[in-house]
């Protein structure tokens, strides 16, 4: 009873937070096992060994709380890089710079579940044949990242207006630089999506994750106007079937497709 109630608070905790306490719970069991095996047996483990040591404890936790099969691969093998990169022995500098563009590039991945990834222009036409024909219309791309498919309808649809909203600093920043000096441009949003006011659009469009899209959908239902459309790349809603589901061109090897709820 008390493993099942564990597990489902961890649930509830974003996957990267778990990741990490997983990773403080089996460097301290280990540095625990390393005490007590010099302080008692004076035996001393070699390198490859505590790192295969590590590895295993990692894994074995990782998959008891059911983390996703990628942290399984990351989560071993990263005191494996934290050894390699101090055997290269780079200039700190380096290391700050590299986080600095990971942390403004990526910025809250770790509680929204949502990385960056971005659509192919395969994928805009698509959506494009989606919108309504014959009238203007208000769309926007909750989780733009650099822009390129609000740009894309913006510049074939003058008529309508376009806006983009995009949480992570970079991402948001180059797409708005991507707008100076042209006539008439789409709007980029520094914001999250959730302060956004959906009765405002006709068309939202979101290419996001799985975790995020049933709160996607509760926030849908409350504020979309009738006859309005919630279009998805990649990710259902689950239990919620689609009014049209569109497989883009060249992309059917794969089976990602193209969901759209009319609401």
């Amino acid at each position: 009873m008390a493993k099942t109630h564990l597990l489902r608070q961890f649930n509830k905790t974003p996957p990267a937070i778990v990741a990490l306490l997983i990773q403080i719970a089996s460097l301290s069991f280990i540095a625990l096992v390393l005490t007590v095996l010099w302080q008692v047996f004076k035996v001393k483990l070699s390198l490859p060994v505590t790192l295969l040591f590590h590895a295993a404890l990692t894994l074995l936790l990782t998959r008891c709380f059911n983390l996703a099969w990628w942290w399984c691969v990351m989560q071993p093998l990263l005191p494996l890089a934290i050894v390699a990169m101090l055997a290269l022995a780079l200039p700190p500098f380096l290391y700050f710079l590299i986080f600095s563009f990971l942390l403004f590039f990526y910025w809250s991945t770790f509680r929204t579940q949502v990385p960056y990834f971005p659509s192919t222009p395969k994928v805009w036409a698509t959506v494009e044949k989606l919108l309504p024909q014959k009238r203007p219309i208000s769309f926007v791309d909750i989780g733009s990242g650099l822009g390129g498919l609000v740009l894309y309808l913006a510049k074939r649809n003058p008529e309508s207006q376009f806006a983009g909203v995009e949480i992570a600093p970079l991402p948001w920043l180059l797409s708005y630089l991507r707008t100076l000096g042209k006539r008439k441009s789409p709007q980029f949003l520094r914001a999250n999506y959730e302060a956004l006011n959906f009765s405002d659009f006709d068309v939202i469009f979101a290419y996001l994750s799985p975790a995020a899209m049933p709160g996607l959908w509760a926030k849908a239902k409350q504020e979309m106007q009738a006859g309005s459309l919630l279009i998805s790349y990649e990710f259902p809603i689950v239990g919620v079937d689609a009014d049209q589901i569109i497989c883009p061109e060249n992309s059917r090897i794969n089976g990602v497709k193209v969901y759209l709820w009319i609401l």
